[in-house]
């Protein structure tokens, strides 16, 4: 039974995890159309905040992906039971 709630629990999280995940590649993407509308119009110091914050959220991005492949790993029936999927 124990295994039951468990797996239900890592469910709940990869849904999380796979909705923060969106979330954090629209905030690269507009990040990144941020940096490039900088640089068009010479805009050089917002340019380098844009760029740096872009990086800055790929960072998260590889992170939340690493904590879901490990939850992935530990829970394989996780894939099964969720709607999400990358």
């Amino acid at each position: 039974m124990a295994e039951n709630s468990d797996a239900a629990q890592a469910r709940v999280f990869a849904d999380m995890l796979t909705t923060e995940i969106a979330a954090a590649s629209t905030r690269i993407e507009e990040s990144q159309q941020l940096a490039r509308k900088a640089q068009r119009v010479g805009d050089s110091r917002s340019h380098v905040w844009h760029s740096d914050e872009a990086q800055t959220q790929k960072k998260s991005l590889y992170e939340l992906h690493r904590q879901l492949d490990a939850l992935r790993n530990r829970f394989p029936t996780v894939d099964a039971g969720s709607g999400a999927s990358i």
